[in-house]
């Protein structure tokens, strides 16, 4: 348990470099972009204060005034603890999760971790609801009773299930702490116990004591949270709260009276809680008594009249003598996404519009923007970047990379076209004949127009799909022009969930579960009486989908049709074929002698610059070879930093290879090795450069074209290796053909086309050290 045992001499490095260290960008990194406004609990360290969040866990150093966030990818072991605990005597602070986990840190930089109880198999309920430490033993407060630890070694010496005789086992103790060389929890619904803490049994029922009527304790009401300080023991009930000396009986507190929602203690300074007020009390003598925005979770004194105050829905707040600061670290507004979009550096966020079963949620929660640099902005009718009249709901949003132009739809309301994270235009039933459920246009009906899918033609028209809507279909001509396609081209019972445009034209509709259903407007797209609907369904020669229960669809490089069910992946390979009126079926890739992802439900599928595949499932991300018949990667919650093996979407950014999932928990990225070929090698970079000698990293050669041939070379001409690109980036290990790091010296990135033609070169310098 060296990890146990490291102070502040690592926390100094930590004030120096953690909070300047910039996230990287090399191939295979990872990022989080998570909210941090749902705080949990929050703990002090050397002037650092740690807050838990619903996103993870965020650092404020108290004197600089910088934070910073920490989640998976910094190695916790989730984004959802349940509380943190500061054992002075170890210097280490503690962190617990719903699972049973725990992790550990004097330095964050260096996390450990305690893994029995969340992978004890005997317990169901792990979680774990608070820590005490005293000399070398922690103890921890589960969902199913007390796990001492020994910390001088990591393991735990005993867990006890039972407390006092007759009682039920296995219940949730919701609160540990030592008093006066005795161990006191609280057993949810059934009191107070303690124990000699030297007792060499914990497990007996009979060597725990309840607190009642036998022993002095006041009152028949149950008991929610114990606190200890140097001379007293606190109970809070839901009325009042008492206290003992351990010598004569409990009283009630003259001080923290009527309802509490929570105790402090620090020293012999102790305090209660409000959801709306918070009252700190110095020394029994002088007290202050503040209100705050956001439901009081936690508090942290730092000096008299200076308090960290943790809330439920508005972050950290800095109290200093009644002024009131927020220093919550950027992030999204929450971390809801069901839809995400990005290109050029910039993302689009679609958080929520509907339940499991497409239902309209009617959420404010606007449309998120991120760019490199500024951070987050939110868009809705109250910051006024929405019209009011389209600003909830959003569970769509696609990007356009060639015009930088983002739009946005609600699922109820319409569609809105965004520029820069600014609106552009909107559009709904009165000002674009946006077609709805119902006959009437009627803009406060919020389940009016919803907005299913996005796509462009090749002339540049604006196609939008809509669920359940009487014209399920409707284009925007490049004049801005709207027209809806005539209802009675399509099967009454259509829920059309998306769509896309193909290369020749067809208009791909996922029908839910009923297939799909595709579109073609004859090459005359703006002319509908030539038009006509096929329907492909599972069957041999009706289009052998696995299933014709659809949720994703996307068009790769080669132009062929990547469907995505609730069975698995296939694909039409001639879609041309289509486009003339023909019925074709559709053929699964072979991954390891069966059909591509059999049997997993593909919410997202979206396809690279070197066009592989990346399928978002409910069991983590794959990303499969150009064909689908390699796996590249399967991320999961435990080989990786991926928030939740739930996955509803994914977005590539082709201009860097950054890859974003959002995942039922929030938006994490990882940094691919593929982007956007450009034919003419414009825009050449190899980073790093320098490459010093001692480097372990890969580099990164970025703006080839597709499947590009790199040559790396000395400046004579020597070649040291050569390697393919996916699609405009080529990635190197620093090594040559045998495997052997490169000496120092100028070296050449000399690039062709998948021909051996079109030559550029790029150079960068390879430094011993």
């Amino acid at each position: 348990m060296k990890g146990i045992r490291l102070v502040s001499v690592l926390f100094g490095i930590f004030l120096t470099i953690t909070f300047a260290r910039a996230q990287g960008n090399l191939p295979g990194s990872w990022r989080a972009y998570l909210n941090h406004t749902e705080c949990v609990q929050a703990a002090e360290i050397n002037g650092i204060v740690y807050t838990l969040s619903k996103g993870g866990m965020f650092a404020y150093d108290i004197e600089s005034g910088e934070t910073r966030t920490f989640s998976t990818v910094d190695g916790l072991s989730g984004i959802n603890p349940t509380t943190i605990y500061h054992a002075e005597t170890e210097g280490s602070l503690f962190i617990g999760y719903e699972n049973g986990m725990i992790d550990y840190f004097s330095d964050p930089g260096n996390i450990g971790y305690l893994s029995q109880i969340q992978t004890n198999t005997f317990y169901t309920q792990k979680r774990i609801n608070e820590f005490f430490a005293k000399g070398s033993r922690l103890y921890v407060a589960t969902d199913f009773g007390l796990v001492v630890y020994n910390l001088e070694n990591g393991l735990p010496i005993t867990d006890v299930t039972q407390f006092g005789t007759g009682n039920p086992t296995r219940l949730r103790l919701s609160s540990v702490t030592v008093f006066q060389n005795r161990i006191y929890v609280l057993v949810e619904n059934v009191g107070i116990f303690s124990a000699d803490e030297n007792s060499g049994n914990l497990k007996d029922p009979s060597a725990w004591t309840k607190e009642d009527e036998t022993t002095g304790f006041p009152s028949t009401e149950p008991v929610f949270q114990l606190k200890a300080t140097p001379t007293f023991l606190l109970a809070r009930s839901d009325t009042a709260t008492y206290f003992t000396d351990g010598s004569s009986g409990w009283l009630q507190h003259p001080k923290l009276t009527g309802k509490l929602d929570k105790l402090y203690a620090w020293g012999e300074i102790v305090g209660g809680s409000r959801i709306d007020r918070t009252s700190v009390f110095y020394n029994e003598t002088d007290n202050i008594t503040f209100f705050v925005e956001g439901a009081v979770q936690d508090v942290v004194y730092i000096r008299k009249n200076v308090f960290l105050i943790a809330t439920g829905f508005n972050g950290l707040l800095y109290f200093d003598t009644y002024e009131i600061t927020n220093v919550t670290p950027d992030g999204p507004r929450s971390n809801d996404c069901v839809r995400i979009a990005a290109g050029n550096g910039e993302v689009y966020v679609a958080p929520k519009g509907y339940n499991q079963a497409f239902t309209p949620e009617v959420s404010n929660l606007g449309v998120y923007y991120y760019t490199t640099g500024t951070g987050w902005s939110f868009l809705d009718a109250n910051n006024q970047g929405l019209d009011p009249s389209v600003s909830t709901g959003f569970a769509r949003v696609t990007y356009d990379d060639n015009t930088s132009t983002a739009w946005a739809g609600s699922w109820g309301t319409g569609l809105v076209e965004l520029k820069n994270g600014e609106q552009q235009a909107f559009y709904n039933c009165q000002n674009a004949g946006i077609s709805t459920i119902n006959a009437n246009c009627n803009l406060s009906n919020r389940e009016n127009s919803r907005v299913s899918g996005m796509d462009r033609d090749l002339n540049g028209n604006l196609w939008m799909s809509l669920d359940f809507a009487r014209e399920p279909l409707m284009v925007r001509d490049t004049d801005g022009n709207w027209s809806a396609t005539p209802s009675f081209r399509f099967p009454q019972n259509h829920h059309i969930i998306d769509m896309i445009v193909d290369d020749y034209g067809n208009k791909w509709l996922l029908n839910a579960e009923q297939g799909l259903l595709v579109y073609l407007d004859n090459n005359t797209p703006l002319d509908f009486d030539d038009d006509r609907v096929l329907s492909l369904k599972a069957g041999l020669n009706q289009g052998n989908l696995p299933s014709n229960q659809v949720y994703s669809i996307a068009k790769d490089l080669d132009g062929f049709i990547w469907v995505g069910t609730g069975q698995g992946v296939t694909v039409f390979y001639d879609p041309f074929s289509i486009s003339q009126g023909k019925i074709v079926d559709a053929s699964p890739p072979v991954f390891e002698r069966r059909p591509l992802l059999k049997d997993a439900i593909i919410n997202a599928i979206v396809v690279d610059g070197g066009n592989r595949k990346w399928f978002a499932t409910n069991d983590g991300v794959f990303l499969m070879s150009e064909d689908g018949d390699e796996e590249v990667y399967h991320f999961t919650e435990a080989n990786s930093p991926l928030l939740s093996d739930a996955v509803n979407d994914i977005a590539v950014d082709n201009s860097s290879g950054q890859v974003f999932f959002a995942t039922a928990r929030g938006i994490v990225s990882f940094q691919g090795d593929a982007t956007t070929g450009e034919e003419n090698c414009n825009d050449l970079l190899v980073f790093p450069n320098p490459v010093f000698s001692d480097y372990e990293g890969v580099v990164t050669i970025r703006g080839t074209g597709p499947e590009s041939r790199v040559k790396i070379t000395s400046i004579s001409g020597l070649l040291v290796k050569e390697i393919v690109s996916q699609g405009g980036t080529a990635i190197w290990d620093g090594r040559d053909v045998y495997g052997k790091k490169v000496r120092s010296g100028v070296y050449l990135a000399v690039i062709s086309d998948r021909n051996g033609e079109n030559g550029c070169v790029g150079k960068f310098t390879v430094i011993a050290r």
